[in-house]
């Protein structure tokens, strides 16, 4: 069991903290416990993310359920101006790491900046960044 303070509990949970979370693996049992005791947040690209990732799968139903949980357990964060302004510099920065990380990353990379949360995730793009609270 992990135990929370208010640092470490006030998070950004990414689209792979979500996969892990509905699919119960051994990373999903650690994201529970930020869902069920901590204070979370979801960019609104995760759904964005999650919404393609559902469809493609054909798994319309689960979708529907798991929106309807996401959006009443963890503040959506809209994309904002500042956001937006930043997002191109965050991208350089993590392809500096990484030529691999795209446009969504750094988009919730920069959400996670502007708002002052830290990012729980296991997605390789973020490994070794400052704010990550990593699941591996």
């Amino acid at each position: 069991m992990i135990v929370l303070n208010s640092e470490s509990s006030n998070v950004l949970l990414d689209t792979y903290a979500w996969i892990e979370y509905f699919l119960g693996s051994k990373e999903g049992e650690i994201v529970k416990e930020y869902v069920e005791f901590g204070s979370i947040s979801t960019s609104i690209i995760s759904l964005v993310e999650l919404s393609d990732k559902y469809y493609k799968e054909n798994l319309y139903k689960e979708w529907n359920n798991r929106f309807k949980f996401i959006i009443t357990r963890s503040k959506i964060i809209n994309l904002t101006l500042d956001i937006v302004k930043e997002a191109g510099l965050s991208k350089l920065k993590l392809r500096k790491k990484d030529k691999t990380a795209g446009l969504a990353d750094a988009i919730i990379y920069e959400t996670a900046k502007q708002y002052d949360l830290k990012i729980l995730t296991g997605d390789p793009h973020f490994e070794d960044l400052d704010n990550i609270i990593f699941l591996k």
